[in-house]
Order: C-alpha cells, then sequence, then structure tokens
C-alpha cells in the first residue's frame, strides 16, 4: 500500500520512506503499468493517474500539420495536469489498415476514453463507440445523434471573419483554395462563401487541394490561364504555397492580392510580408477537449449536452 502510495503521488508517506521506494523503482527499472492502472479507472478518468485515453487523428489532419501539432501540445498539458496519458493513433486511408490498427489498440488498452481529431465516418465512429465509452470529437462538429461530446474550431465564423476582410479591403474576385468538398473545414469555407457572394462579389472555391505544393501549383496554372484574382484564402500552409506562386509570378501581396490564411502557424508571422490570418487558439481547443472528456465521465447526463466552440479571432499581419 505504501508503495502504491508513492507510485499515485499520495501524499501521505514521509519524506525519508518516500526516497528509498524511489530508489529501489530506479535501482530494479521497475516502471508501472498503465493499462493495468487503467483497467480500474475504466469509468472515472481522475482515479488512476495514468489512466489511459486514445488520441486518435482522423482524416484531413495532415493537411495542417503545424495545427494539429500545437493540438496535440495543448492535449498533453491538460493530461499532464490531471495525471493521465494519452495513447496516439493516426488514421489512414486504407480501411484495412485502419481497423487492424483500431483494433490492435482496443486489445492491447483498457481505455477510459478517446479524443477524435478531425474527420470521420460514422462507421468509424460507432466502431470506435463499441469499444470506448466516453468520446470527444476535437475541431470538427459530430454528426447529428451521436451522443458524444464536441470541442470545435469556430471555422464559419472565421471564414466569415476571413472573407469580410477581404471585402472591406476592396476585393472583389477572392478565391478559396481548400480540401476535399466532403470535409467539414471546406463545408464551412462553401458556407460562409454562398453568405458572402453578391452581385459585386465574386467568390471561387477551389476544392482537393492538400499541400502547399499543390496550392503554389493551383495559383500558378489559374493565373496563367488566366483566371485572375484580387484576393485570397485558405488555410495557412495552402497560403504560404499561394504566396510562393505568386511572388514567382512577380504579383505583389498585398498591392495586388490580398491574402488571410486560417490557423495561424508558428511561420505565419515569418513569411514575406507577415501572413494576415484567422486565430484558433489550439492549445486551448486541445486542452479543452481533455476537461471535456474528464467531464464526460464524472456527468450523468448525456455526452451530447457538452458542447464547447473555441472561437475565432482575424490576426492582421502585411499580406491583408
Amino acid at each position: 500500500m505504501t508503495v502504491s502510495r508513492v507510485v499515485h503521488g499520495g501524499t501521505s508517506v514521509k519524506e525519508e520512506t518516500r526516497k528509498r521506494i524511489v530508489e529501489a523503482m530506479i535501482r530494479l527499472g521497475y516502471v508501472p503499468s498503465a493499462a493495468a492502472q487503467a483497467l480500474r479507472s475504466n469509468k472515472d478518468l481522475t482515479i488512476s493517474p495514468s489512466s489511459l485515453f486514445a488520441l486518435i487523428f482522423g482524416s484531413g489532419t495532415e493537411y495542417s500539420v503545424s495545427f494539429f501539432h500545437d493540438i496535440t501540445r495543448g492535449v498533453e498539458k491538460a493530461a499532464l495536469e490531471l495525471k493521465l496519458c494519452p495513447v496516439y493513433i493516426s488514421i489512414y486511408k486504407d480501411m484495412e489498415e485502419l481497423w487492424m490498427r483500431l483494433q490492435g489498440l482496443f486489445s492491447a488498452y483498457s481505455l477510459s476514453g478517446a479524443l477524435l481529431v478531425g474527420q470521420f465516418t460514422p462507421e468509424i465512429i460507432q466502431f470506435i463507440r463499441e469499444n470506448v465509452k466516453n468520446i470527444v470529437m476535437v475541431d470538427g462538429p459530430a454528426q447529428s445523434g451521436e451522443g458524444i461530446g464536441v470541442v470545435e474550431s469556430g471555422n464559419m465564423e472565421g471564414s466569415l471573419l476571413a472573407l469580410d476582410h477581404l471585402i472591406s479591403l476592396g476585393c472583389r474576385k477572392i478565391k478559396i483554395i481548400t480540401v476535399e468538398q466532403n470535409h467539414y473545414f471546406a463545408r464551412a469555407m462553401t458556407m460562409a462563401a454562398k453568405i458572402r457572394r453578391s452581385k459585386d462579389v465574386d467568390i471561387e472555391l477551389w476544392y482537393n487541394c492538400d499541400s502547399c505544393e499543390k496550392a503554389e501549383e493551383l495559383v500558378m496554372t489559374n493565373w496563367n490561364n488566366g483566371n485572375h484574382f484580387d484576393g485570397l484564402y485558405s488555410n495557412d500552409d495552402f497560403a504560404i504555397g499561394a504566396m510562393k506562386a505568386l511572388q514567382t509570378l512577380n504579383i505583389k501581396i498585398p498591392k495586388d492580392v490580398k491574402i488571410v490564411g486560417f490557423d495561424d502557424i508558428l511561420y505565419a508571422s515569418f513569411t514575406v510580408p507577415p501572413l494576415t490570418s484567422v486565430r484558433i487558439d489550439k492549445y486551448l481547443l486541445g486542452s479543452e477537449a481533455v476537461h471535456t472528456l474528464v467531464a464526460i465521465s464524472k456527468a450523468s447526463n448525456k455526452a451530447e449536452n457538452i458542447t464547447k466552440v473555441i472561437r475565432p479571432s482575424l490576426i492582421i499581419r502585411g499580406s491583408a
């Protein structure tokens, strides 16, 4: 019992005794079994200091690695404070490999919950729910009726902020570079474009971009084919690719084309000119996801009643 209290950070053990136990643990190479401890805390994430939960990255997270990396740091910070332990897994588009990885995860660990970051199909969510009781969707919205917690980015509000800023600066031919059309971020951009499009403002979306290199290629090809524009909106990664293409074409930013990104990644302030971007507090997004997971594990009410939205802000720099 005394050893257990030391392992679990208890304060009722004398300092001299604690030091002897820790020295013995180091000498013997003893490492507590996180999986075994998680077995005892399947319902309440805070019972065991090393309770395990899954951090699963879905499709689309590869489009902005910096954004989701910072979410992960927020998750890790909150997990450390709450004495939790995340187990990481990335989703692949190959369904066979996906199922194998998920089955391996669920068979190896007794998980107290899962954070699903990005986009997931209803089938995948259902499979995860059959193996994990407490689930929180992170960044993307949950589908209707799923009954799980949600901590999402204000993608729609952020897109409107970006477009309103470009329009206020006089942009009338705006291009939006985005990911595959059925992705939740692309849907938010599409809806924002529909709201702000008018007889005076033409907004065109370019879908299926998956890298800054592809964004660079899209801009180069369209501009050389006479499809010119005076405003551009995309996530930061794609915006950086677009800026490179425009600079290659000797198009001045922001004089000729104004650009607004989304994510406000670390490198946004280091581009030339510095990139104006919609900021989502990514650390808060990850941290709130962990706290929501804990709240769901304790709540008697249904998980769908716990929904949080991290609101965006516009960081104005030199590109627009």
